[in-house]
């Protein structure tokens, strides 16, 4: 054995501390020794977190209400329009201002500006395992509205209440405005609108109104369905049927007489109106001879001749009214069987010739006919007299039975967006006030604690260590 190893087991054999094995009973010792230190550093270093945690962290009073919105789109977070929905909108500054007015009425030193700040609100996002599958998206309906100011002072209870379903009735109001008035087509008449307008003008007006009509009937159909007054028991599908059988039953009736009878309020008018078309419809009579005589000259001279090619143009005889041949003519006629086309053009354009030549004619004659009216007796005056009143009672009757029929729409439609709309906007929780931090004071004043436990209980075996080593040292010199 060396001299270095003799030396080292003759000093762990002098040493009266060394043990190979630990002993629980001396740490329990140390422990039990240096207990009040143990409690006395722990609890302190906890009054400190209490104070640092108070101090940074200090009481809020929250008032909380839930509300609830319920309309269709907000399953998919869109408003009725079909816009993205955003919470804030239920705290828009309008909405704010309105909900807050009966403060401003009592501190006029109040500002809207500065309860702002203390309004809030957050979505309700439920639980795992209720939302669904991990991959869906999740929209919520209901949402918590909060009011948190740092002094219970400065609003009473009641007034806090009061603030949360202010802001819920006016974001409400704003809502049933919006989107719960939706209005009708409109459908009015000038007070002397049947005096001023010529009978068949009339029956126009009202063919363009009842076309409108029942386009917006059918849009609300489409959304409401079989939906019915609770007040009438009349739905859009029966007021789509009346106003279909005043179209097609009524209103043709009276515009077939009106026809028939040939009446207006001003014969001369018509009369005008008649030699104008038959202007217009010997202008184009004209043109479809021209196109027809063209097309035989052509197919005249193709068969004449071993091949074709395309005029610019054709003339007639001296005398006659030229015709230049249009871009798409030739392109239809390089394109198909020339032949063919020549022939099928010369038949067709003598054909609308033929039509116009008879309307032009039929309204020769209705000027001749107009024209004799003039000269006819007292006594058949009379009768059209009669007739006339007819007319004009009907139309009178059609139109008062139209704004009927746009009343009870416009109503139903009101009674239906009220149906749909009634729960929209609903509080389901009431407000409740209570205490809270920004923090939990519990949790940090544990964390605290017992990170100050643990550091007593070292700092107690570290100065037993200390002094126990002085001891030892000691002891050997």
């Amino acid at each position: 054995m060396t001299r270095e190893e003799s030396g080292q087991n003759v000093r762990f054999q002098n040493d009266p501390y060394y043990e190979d094995e630990i002993n629980l009973i001396d740490y329990l010792r140390v422990l039990w020794k240096w207990k009040y230190f143990i409690v006395l550093l722990t609890v302190l270093c906890s009054g400190v977190a209490i104070g640092i945690t108070t101090v940074k962290y200090p009481v809020e009073y929250v008032t909380k209400c839930i509300i609830s919105l319920n309309f269709p789109g907000i399953e998919k977070h869109k408003n009725p329009d079909n816009t993205m929905f955003d919470k804030e909108q239920i705290i828009t500054p309008n909405i704010l201002t309105r909900a807050t007015s009966f403060l401003q009425k009592n501190d006029k030193s109040f500002s809207e500006k500065n309860l702002r700040g203390m309004i809030g609100i957050e979505s309700i996002i439920p639980p795992k395992g209720i939302k669904g599958k991990e991959s869906d998206t999740f929209y919520p309906n209901q949402f918590s509205l909060t009011l948190t100011s740092g002094k219970d002072g400065i609003f009473s209870t009641k007034e806090k209440n009061q603030i949360l379903i202010s802001i819920v009735n006016e974001y409400r109001a704003a809502f049933e405005k919006k989107y719960g008035q939706e209005p009708l087509v409109v459908v009015e008449f000038p007070a002397d609108f049947l005096a001023n307008s010529d009978y068949i003008d009339v029956v126009n007006t009202f063919k363009i109104k009842i076309n409108n009509f029942i386009k917006f009937l059918d849009s609300k159909i489409e959304k409401a369905g079989f939906f019915r007054s609770q007040k009438t028991g009349e739905s859009f599908i029966d007021l789509k049927s009346d106003l279909e059988l005043l179209n097609n039953i009524e209103i043709s009736q009276i515009e077939a007489t009106i026809k028939m009878l040939k009446l207006t309020k001003n014969k001369e008018n018509l009369i005008n109106l008649y030699r104008h078309q038959i202007r217009t419809i010997e202008i184009e009579r004209k043109k479809k001879q021209n196109e027809a005589l063209v097309a035989k000259k052509l197919l005249k001279d193709m068969r004449q001749s071993e091949g074709y090619r395309p005029q610019k143009g054709a003339v007639s005889n001296k005398g006659d009214t030229s015709l230049v041949l249009d871009t798409t003519f030739i392109k239809n006629l390089i394109k198909e069987d020339s032949s063919s086309f020549l022939l099928k053009t010369a038949l067709e354009a003598e054909v609308e010739a033929t039509k116009k030549g008879v309307d032009k004619d039929y309204l020769q004659e209705e000027i001749v006919i107009l024209k004799e009216k003039e000269k006819e007796k007292e006594k058949e005056k009379e009768k059209e007299k009669e007739k006339i009143i007819h007319v004009q009672t009907k139309l009178k009757n059609i139109k008062d039975r139209i704004v009927v029929l746009s009343t009870k729409a416009n109503n139903l439609n009101t009674e239906y967006l009220g149906a749909l709309f009634s729960n929209a906007v609903k509080v389901v929780e009431e407000p409740k006030t209570y205490k809270t931090r920004a923090v939990s004071i519990k949790k940090i004043v544990l964390l605290f604690s017992v990170v100050a436990l643990f550091m007593a209980i070292f700092s107690a075996f570290f100065i037993e260590y200390i002094k126990n080593a002085n001891r030892t040292t000691k002891q050997t010199k």
